[in-house]
């Protein structure tokens, strides 16, 4: 298997094409080869990172019952104000391989393995997808989320910046 699968390749050289042709940036947690668009990003793991680096407020935290839309929407935000790029696309979400989020009350997601949430703040807009791809397996599940997060911002992308 090649890394990344063909498809996710196709997806980033087809969103850089069009970033590039609109001298516009895009920030991420990670993406290989992409210096001249990708201007950087934030990985957050842990609750209390989320206070310190993502702008949550104690009442952010104090409510966090795991991944959601909203929190994909608010991780993307924060991270366009802080780096000031043209787009962002943030993921949140359950790979596996379970769903304990290790959480000081009893209040978790109902949500399952598999299932994510991505969120992309961009100069016209804001927007949000949720998704269940029924694996339970960690590694196919990170694999499939960065599928369907770039998938889901090259049709954001094709949608505003269509002349």
């Amino acid at each position: 298997m090649n890394f990344p699968p063909t498809e996710i390749q196709q997806l980033v050289e087809e969103i850089a094409a069009i970033l590039r042709s609109k001298n516009q940036t895009l920030a991420i947690s990670e993406a290989a080869c992409a210096s001249d668009f990708y201007i950087g990003g934030k990985l957050v793991y842990s609750v209390r990172q989320r206070l310190r680096l993502s702008g949550w407020s104690k009442e952010d935290i104090g409510n966090y019952v795991g991944p959601s839309t909203q929190v994909a929407l608010k991780l993307a935000r924060t991270t366009k104000y802080d780096l000031g790029s043209t787009y962002v696309l943030s993921e949140t979400g359950f790979a596996g391989p379970t769903t304990d989020l290790h959480l000081q009350t009893n209040q978790n997601s109902d949500a399952g393995v598999g299932t994510v949430y991505f969120g992309v703040s961009g100069p016209n807009g804001e927007h949000t997808l949720s998704c269940e791809t029924g694996i339970s397996e960690r590694s196919k599940n990170m694999t499939e989320f960065a599928r369907l997060g770039l998938k889901f911002l090259l049709e954001t992308l094709k949608e505003e910046t269509s002349d």
